[in-house]
């Protein structure tokens, strides 16, 4: 029944930008919000084997690109929420040469490959490891994507805003990722889907 749990997977991941839009942003924290295809893509790729991940991470990252790429300082308001340098755009009216679309699968594969190693932490139940992994990779995808946006319009400024919506968005996953990987725990138990425990080199009995 991997099969069947694989294909429900792909779907839920494509309602996830469906109900992406409708998740309001918080104004007093920059406008984070909860980043729900990129927090399901990670709590998903503790369940799936590696080339699934891969082609999850494949769809979430072209998707998410689509959706958000080309950035422009007059859709700003639009993108509030997912672009960490949207803070200083509008009203300086800066020019942003655009990322390409696709290299958000890239970010997507490493950090779904890192979730990989602790996929036995899944089947067991013991998710607080993997809440706090899906809270890092949260950080490192938007730090990153911050970064290399940054080196495009050539100019690195990390103003205090832009850590506050960093680490509430970071907070944020965190806080929505336990209910995602109980859905998937419970999915894959109505399923008979089976997590397989190869990629973890030691043992985690919770002491």
């Amino acid at each position: 029944m991997t099969f069947v749990y694989n294909l429900l997977v792909c779907a839920l991941l494509a309602l996830t930008f469906g109900f992406q839009e409708f998740i309001p942003a918080i104004a007093f924290a920059q406008y984070a919000r909860v980043l729900l295809p990129p927090v399901f893509f990670l709590s998903a790729s503790l369940s799936v084997t590696f080339p699934v991940m891969l082609v999850l991470a494949f769809f979430t990252g072209l998707a998410w690109d689509a959706r958000h790429l080309p950035y422009r300082p007059e859709k700003v308001p639009a993108l509030e929420a997912t672009e960490l340098v949207a803070e200083n755009h509008v009203e300086k009216n800066v020019n942003i040469t655009a990322m390409p679309v696709g290299y958000s699968i890239i970010l997507f594969g490493m950090i779904g490959a890192l979730m990989q190693g602790i996929r036995p932490l899944f089947r067991r139940g013991r998710w607080e490891l993997p809440v706090l992994m899906v809270g890092v990779g949260t950080f490192a995808w938007l730090l990153t994507e911050y970064l290399l946006l940054s080196f495009v319009r050539g100019s690195f400024a990390f103003q205090p805003g832009m850590w506050t919506k960093l680490v509430t968005n970071t907070l944020l996953a965190m806080l929505v990722s336990p209910l995602l990987l109980f859905l998937l725990h419970t999915l894959a138990r109505l399923v008979h889907h089976e997590v397989r425990n190869e990629g973890l080199a030691y043992r985690y009995n919770g002491r």
